[in-house]
């Protein structure tokens, strides 16, 4: 139940829903858009958004969801995360965003903002810093803790989500059809890192846990979610990001 006072993502999902200024702060003006859709809706005129009327509205944010980003809107407001931008970053931004667009506005935040965070900001697929060197990953020795040959290459991480360890080589490369093992390289490939980071973060490749698990279509505990990845390493940082990724995605929709 969320109402007047309330604030976050839930909040933010609501003014989108209703074509409200999305600031995330429950005030007057949403609780009267909410009293008002709540009329219209033939619900309880309470000025609160529960089950009932979340039912109502989420038809109306899931066509939100779809509709087009304007480029502008965007990157005008990723601008803080970024300062001035490269070229660079902006191409691999047009790549990247148009790739998310079935997914929903929370996931496709929380999903730049581990990109932005995992490639130091450039927003294209990268070798680890260091290539695993002083990590056990960064040597022929698999997570279960066994040798592996010497004539396969070190598993350091790379792409978007910076895949480390030979068993997340492996069970990326049967999911994708890809030889990973012997040729991990192909994790640096556009098409391939994103398919890795998107997959792998829904179905839980990395540590068993799911977006699903901390993001909804109306909410999301991104702080929480970096249990996708990497336990909670930066969590409160990252969090941080998805926000500002999500806020400008959502007033991109508007």
């Amino acid at each position: 139940m969320i109402r007047q006072g309330s604030k976050g993502a839930e909040v933010r999902a609501l003014q989108h829903a209703l074509g409200l200024t999305i600031d995330g702060m429950f005030g007057v003006k949403t609780q009267t858009a909410v009293e008002q859709f709540q009329r219209q809706s033939g619900l309880l005129i309470d000025g609160e958004v529960g089950s009932k009327t979340w039912a109502k509205l989420m038809p109306v944010l899931r066509e939100k969801d779809l509709k087009p980003i304007n480029p502008k809107i965007f990157f005008d407001n990723i601008r803080p995360l970024f300062g001035k931008f490269t070229q660079t970053q902006v191409d691999c931004l047009n790549i990247l965003v148009p790739c998310m667009a079935g997914q929903t506005t929370n996931n496709t935040a929380y999903i730049l903002a581990t990109a932005y965070h995992e490639t130091a900001a450039t927003m294209r697929p990268i070798e680890e810093y260091g290539k695993g060197k002083g990590r056990r990953y960064g040597q022929h020795i698999k997570q279960s803790g066994k040798a592996y040959s010497s004539s396969l290459p070190i598993y350091y991480g790379r792409g978007y989500v910076q895949l480390t360890w030979y068993e997340n080589y492996e069970r990326a490369g049967k999911a994708l059809d890809l030889d990973l093992i012997h040729h991990p390289e192909l994790a640096l490939k556009t098409d391939v890192a994103y398919a890795i980071m998107e997959q792998g973060m829904v179905e839980g490749w990395f540590t068993g846990m799911k977006l699903e698990d901390y993001i909804s279509l109306n909410n999301a505990d991104y702080k929480g979610a970096r249990k996708i990845i990497n336990g909670t390493d930066r969590a409160v940082k990252i969090a941080g990001h998805a926000e500002l990724f999500e806020l400008a995605l959502r007033r991109a929709r508007a």
